[in-house]
């Protein structure tokens, strides 16, 4: 198999993850649904960050002089990300008082 492929397979898998871990939560209300969506919502960001660095990759920034920039843009969507599932656990400490 191909690791291109392969890559691709796994970055469906992973957003599709993310997305049927959101399903499986729809119903939780309070502060528990809250911070769960926050951490979900990071979850399905970090997975589309591999999806759209991939896709950037083998379309609009081809080409070595290109791979900078497309990783650059690939770790400000990750710090999205960790900055939602920061968001969430800090807000899952209000649970515990």
């Amino acid at each position: 198999m191909n690791y291109t492929i392969a890559n691709y397979v796994l970055d469906v898998i992973l957003v599709l993850a993310s997305i049927w871990m959101l399903v499986s939560v729809r119903g939780i209300g309070g502060i528990m649904g809250r911070t769960l969506t926050l951490i979900i919502i990071g979850a399905i960001i970090l997975g589309f960050a591999h999806v759209i660095t991939d896709v950037m990759g083998q379309t609009v920034l081809v080409g070595s002089a290109a791979a900078p920039l497309n990783n650059f843009i690939h770790r400000l969507i990750v710090l999205v990300g960790f900055i939602l599932l920061a968001l969430g656990f800090r807000q899952a400490q209000q649970l515990t008082r």
